[in-house]
């Protein structure tokens, strides 16, 4: 006949093995969010502003060597940016679903694991846009303008991004587990 010792440790027991064959499921990819800033440096309008914005994305499709691009297929979570609306002044916040060219944009690049761009296209009204966008082409330098096709005004800007940092998520911890289980017996034996 068991005791209940004996039966709380095998329990405990049990349910030790159980979080260890938790923690060793796969791991879900690290989410990390990424600031920049646009520093508005020449043009016709809005010169000597800065606007801001954050990516998230997760770093499953990373390698961390050579040029790589993640996309909303492909690891890029989210993407804010606030900048202005039609009449050039009030502050709107542009997502992802903003982009103009679709199919597979926006697009962020890196460099031997390092962010370094964004392509995204938006439309701010029929006649005005803004883009990020790699100038000259495979340059590795990302630049900022904003076109007016009415009235022909052009703004360009800096691309700063920021070290990404990582997104907390919500694991289960082994050890934690394992202590429930050891005060919860505890509680037994001393009802008992």
């Amino acid at each position: 006949m068991r005791t209940t010792f004996q039966t709380v440790a095998i329990a405990s027991i049990g349910a030790l093995l159980g979080s260890v064959s938790l923690s060793s499921a796969p791991a879900k990819a690290a989410q990390f969010a990424a600031d920049f800033s646009v520093d508005i440096i020449g043009g016709d309008f809005l010169v000597g502003d800065t606007f801001s914005g954050q990516l998230v994305y997760e770093d499953d499709f990373l390698t961390g060597v050579g040029t790589e691009l993640l996309d909303l297929s492909s690891g890029l979570l989210s993407l804010d940016f606030t900048y202005v609306g039609e009449d050039l002044m009030t502050p709107v916040n542009y997502t992802e679903a903003d982009d103009d060219i679709g199919g597979g944009f926006p697009i962020v690049t890196f460099q031997d694991g390092e962010l370094t761009g964004l392509d995204y296209s938006v439309s701010i009204a029929p006649s005005i846009a803004f883009q990020f966008v790699e100038e000259p082409l495979g340059s590795g330098n990302f630049v900022f303008l904003t076109d007016d096709f009415t009235t022909f005004q052009v703004n360009t800007g800096t691309v700063t991004f920021s070290a990404p940092t990582p997104q907390p998520t919500s694991v289960p911890e082994p050890a934690a587990l394992a202590g429930l289980v050891a005060m919860a017996g505890i509680t037994i034996l001393r009802r008992r």
